[in-house]
């Protein structure tokens, strides 16, 4: 049920003040206030504190009740003559009912008021009365954080502990831990020096899942002892790293390196710096593990990316670049590609068409023409601009007739086939 009708109240307000001839701001320095809160109530967006409406009723020369109207409770109506919790002794009041007035309450009242709920509903979870924590005094809301915390709800304090003081704050997170569980719904909400000694404690029981969880709210220094520990251990510390300095990555990477572990290299590659990059890739180049590289391929700087795949065309032939082939210039495609075909011709070329630029492609095609025709460019000749097929076809028709031109015939300019047909034959 609706406690008030802001709105209602609002234009209430307004049809009083004007009655009384009276300007927002006559009205606001009455009260003791800004001309804008007075503006806010009466367009519906605030209410008044209820400590204002007996100032406002006799300003008006109204009652509280005649102000508030018939849309208004009785618990609001109490509330403004300080008579809530008399009003509480004789009526049931839901939460909601509560939640709706407690914005207008002081924070005496308040506690007050949710005192004598408590006592109207003695099995109130920590989710009914969340929507009641802003308006409660600390020492409350401490009271009610240490009860809830040995309750079923003791997991998820989130809400609560928002308004929760530093100390109970503290003695909730040492439970946690000592019942080996996370404290990230809290985390935030603690001291530095508190998250820390979650880090230390989890590092201590191997409860490296909940790490990255607060990681946030914890300091570098004991992050990076948890990293150490990790690595130490063979283990993957991708889930941390964006909390550690660049410095402490890099360390950490080259025992990765010296270990082989490429995989969690991998998992951490975004987080190193271009040096330790390249000293990885070296590495692997250095081992003829070229098949590892490509995952660091795209960490890796241009001109390093083109290096290796020289070196490792050199080495172990073109089919180990096929993986460099995205990331490198158009330079290195264009060098590993003429080596190519000039050793073994057109075959192992095709695979790489798609990647050279239109010139380059033309220059091998050209080449090939010279010493097979078109005979082997069926594979090729998608990758072509057509009017320069059209000009291998037309010299193919002059020399060797219809039949030279059968291999790119369906990638052909048909009216242009047909025009020259009709001009050499009819």
């Amino acid at each position: 049920m609706n406690q008030f009708n802001m709105d209602q109240i609002g234009r209430k307000i307004s049809n009083l003040r004007r009655e009384q001839n009276m300007t927002q701001m006559e009205l606001a320095d009455k009260l003791g206030i800004s001309f804008q809160a007075v503006s806010n109530w009466e367009r519906g967006n605030t209410m008044p504190d209820i400590s204002k409406l007996p100032e406002l009723a006799e300003i008006f020369h109204v009652t509280t009740d005649e102000l508030l109207g018939e849309a208004s409770g009785g618990l609001v109506r109490s509330a403004a003559k300080g008579e809530m919790e008399q009003y509480m002794e004789v009526n049931s009041v839901t939460v909601e009912e509560f939640v709706q007035v407690a914005s207008l309450l002081s924070t005496v009242q308040a506690e007050a008021g949710f005192e004598k709920l408590t006592e109207q509903k003695t099995q109130l979870k920590l989710s009914d009365i969340e929507d009641i924590l802003p308006f409660l005094g600390s020492d409350m809301v401490d009271e009610l954080a240490l009860k809830y915390m040995d309750s079923p709800e003791g997991d998820d304090l989130e809400d609560i502990a928002r308004y929760a003081s530093g100390p109970v704050l503290k003695q909730i997170a040492e439970k946690l831990l000592a019942e080996g569980k996370n404290i990230e719904d809290i985390a935030r909400y603690l001291s530095t020096e508190d998250v820390d000694r979650a880090v230390l404690s989890y590092m201590e029981t191997a409860n490296w899942g909940y790490l990255e969880d607060i990681a946030r709210y914890a300091s570098g220094s004991v992050m990076e002892q948890a990293a150490e520990k990790l690595v130490a251990e063979g283990k993957n510390i991708e889930d941390i790293a964006r909390f550690l300095s660049g410095e402490c990555v890099n360390r950490l990477a080259r025992s990765y390196i010296e270990a082989a572990n490429w995989g969690h290299l991998e998992d951490i590659a975004r987080f190193l710096s271009s040096d330790v990059l390249e000293e990885i890739a070296d590495r692997l180049a250095g081992t003829g593990q070229y098949g590892k590289l490509e995952d660091f391929l795209r960490f890796l700087a241009p001109e390093t990316v083109d290096r290796l795949a020289r070196k490792a065309y050199e080495e172990k032939g073109l089919g180990t670049v096929e993986d460099f082939m995205k990331f490198l210039s158009q330079e290195t495609r264009q060098e590993i590609a003429r080596k190519e075909y000039g050793k073994n011709g057109l075959g192992t070329v095709e695979d790489f068409m798609k990647f050279l630029s239109q010139e380059t492609r033309q220059e091998i095609a050209r080449k090939e023409y010279g010493k097979n025709g078109l005979r082997n460019m069926e594979d090729i000749a998608r990758f072509l601009d057509k009017e320069f097929l059209t000009g291998l076809a037309k010299e193919t028709l002059e020399k060797e007739g219809i039949k030279g031109i059968s291999p790119i015939a369906r990638y052909l300019d048909q009216e242009m086939l047909i025009q020259f047909v009709r001009e050499k034959y009819l």
